[in-house]
């Protein structure tokens, strides 16, 4: 289907540098890291608050796909994306889509989030030992108990990038910035 919103923001240094300054204005905003003059120590706080949550892989690279959840009200829980999320390159048969790989749409160009994907994030927060444990066990109960859930819709508005990889593929990715605000509550 050809897009009718906006177009994946190419990639780039200058476009990735931007991501992660709106990234982290949300974070001052919500009180996870305080402002600074100097923009070298401040850029050191953001990555320690990174690596404090395991999302430094061993290069001391924010990895793809991750999350930092923002201070909300349980059971409703808003994530902050603080990396690039890209889509998944299998479709729902699991067969490789071609590049480019992109999330699905709807007739009206919103951006179709597949409920798997929620699900493994979700999944990786239960387990996870820096989230409170309260919010553990929501995250369990939620990955466990309210399957099958539709897919999540986003407006066409959100913005893109295109990501290219080690296979010469590119892939359509959710820019740092974005935040999934989630109801975990299960109905018993």
């Amino acid at each position: 289907m050809a897009r009718k919103g906006r177009k994946m923001v190419p990639y780039s240094n200058a476009a990735m540098g931007a991501m992660f300054a709106h990234m982290a204005e949300i974070l001052v905003e919500h009180g996870l890291v305080e402002p600074q003059d100097d923009a070298e120590a401040f850029a050191i706080d953001i990555m320690n608050l990174l690596q404090s949550q395991g999302h430094l892989n061993a290069y001391g690279d924010v990895a793809l796909g991750r999350f930092i959840v923002l201070p909300s009200q349980s059971p409703v829980v808003s994530l902050l994306l603080v990396s690039p999320l890209p889509a998944d390159p299998y479709d729902d048969e699991l067969r490789r889509k071609p590049s480019p790989i992109q999330f699905g749409r709807t007739a009206s160009d919103q951006i179709v989030f597949p409920s798997r994907m929620l699900l493994t994030i979700i999944e990786e927060l239960a387990s996870n030992p820096i989230v409170p444990e309260e919010l553990q066990v929501l995250f369990l109960n939620f990955s466990r108990c309210v399957l099958p859930f539709p897919d999540i819709v986003l407006p066409p508005e959100v913005e893109t990038v295109a990501l290219p990889t080690e296979e010469q593929d590119i892939v359509e990715a959710l820019m740092p910035g974005c935040i999934l605000t989630v109801n975990v509550e299960t109905k018993s």
